[in-house]
């Protein structure tokens, strides 16, 4: 995720190490966090693996260096490799991030890839969907004690439905956005 990531925000142009770290705290929310000693590993792997080239500069407040990032054409090939790849049909933070991430990209992408996704996300939604309609179905049925605790159970389920539900209609709504989309 944190190398599609990198790769998506190279495209848009060169960045420093600082802000590609900024970016993605914020891109990902308030409850996680990316730490130095994961993004600069992860900066180093990409150039070795010629997916982005470094360039350092001398900074001219206080004389301290900067390392300034930018993708290659090696790299340009890995993020659309990286975007077109499929979601993990879990529906879990990590996917949820994934297709956010290739959201924001989309712009770098045909667009059958990005009805594709779509496509994808939306299915691995309404099968979560499912999952959650099933399991209720049962909670009804056998009626498990305790009952204060079955019935908030319920509640919690009610509240995954409504928002798979809601969810579902966006990536609709956005599949058809899309679909119907003149290509640039």
């Amino acid at each position: 995720m944190y190398e599609l990531f990198v790769l998506g925000e190279l495209m848009t142009g060169e960045k420093h190490g600082y802000m590609l770290q900024d970016v993605l705290k914020n891109a990902v929310g308030l409850g996680r966090k990316i730490s130095s000693g994961t993004l600069y590993p992860l900066l180093s792997r990409m150039t070795e693996s010629g997916w982005i080239n470094l360039r350092v500069e001398e900074e001219t407040k206080g004389g301290r260096t900067r390392k300034i990032y930018e993708i290659t054409e090696a790299g340009r090939d890995r993020f659309q490799l990286l975007i077109a790849e499929p979601l993990d049909f879990i529906l879990d933070a990590e996917t949820q991030n994934t297709f956010r991430f290739k959201m924001v990209y989309f712009q770098y992408v045909d667009k059958e890839v990005r009805l594709a996704c779509l496509k994808q996300y939306l299915l691995i939604l309404e099968r979560s969907v499912i999952h959650v309609l099933q399991f209720e179905s049962r909670l009804l049925m056998q009626k498990p004690e305790p009952e204060k605790q079955r019935v908030q159970l319920l509640r919690v389920f009610d509240h995954r439905k409504r928002l798979g539900e809601v969810e579902i209609e966006w990536i609709k709504e956005e599949i058809e956005r899309v679909r119907t989309q003149q290509d640039e």
